[in-house]
């Protein structure tokens, strides 16, 4: 059932008249944003609810994986999913309320996903991983594996990991953006 209903010309006249407005009707349906437009917004909303619950698993994953594997960086990932959650949280609630700040919040959300899962793809692809010298002697006396070919397929798969995910993530950000009101652009 639409939300919107037909009013007579000369009775929108007649209550814009009440109200004390100097509009005439078809200025004041100018005034307004386009009907469709927030069509849109049960789209992104679709969109944002699958992408905060797809965050929320991976964040908890990762927050109960960090104490097996406690480091720096396992932190900074812990936290950095945890904040994207949020915010992908507001995201859809925004959405689903038409709010007109949904578009910009969604774009600055997953844009900053995006950058960060580039610098992180692309910071493995530069600092490979490091194995102890212990390690490093057993492999290379029992050929167990050529560790230039490890090394290089890492830095594949990082760097594949940092461009993919970084292009995905900005195009939903895109995709959020080009939900914004003529007025915001």
């Amino acid at each position: 059932m639409s939300r919107f209903i037909s009013i007579p010309r000369q009775a929108l006249a007649e209550l814009l008249q009440a109200v004390g407005s100097p509009l005439t009707p078809e200025q004041y349906l100018a005034s307004l944003p386009e009907l469709g437009l927030y069509a849109k917004y049960r789209g992104r909303a679709r969109a944002a609810a699958w992408s905060k619950s797809i965050l929320l698993i991976v964040a908890i994953l990762s927050a109960l994986i960090v104490p097996f594997d406690f480091d720096f960086e396992g932190v900074i990932i812990v936290a950095g999913l945890a904040t994207v959650t949020f915010f992908e949280f507001r995201v859809h609630r925004y959405f689903r309320d038409l709010n007109p700040a949904a578009p910009t919040l969604g774009f600055r959300n997953q844009s900053a996903f995006a950058a960060a899962i580039l610098i992180y793809g692309l910071y493995h692809t530069v600092v490979t991983f490091h194995l102890s010298p212990e390690t490093q002697t057993l492999i290379e006396e029992n050929n167990v594996v050529d560790l230039d070919m490890v090394r290089n397929l890492t830095r594949v798969f990082y760097l594949v990991i940092g461009v993919v995910g970084g292009v995905s993530q900005f195009g939903l950000a895109w995709y959020y953006r080009a939900a914004r009101v003529a007025e915001q652009a």
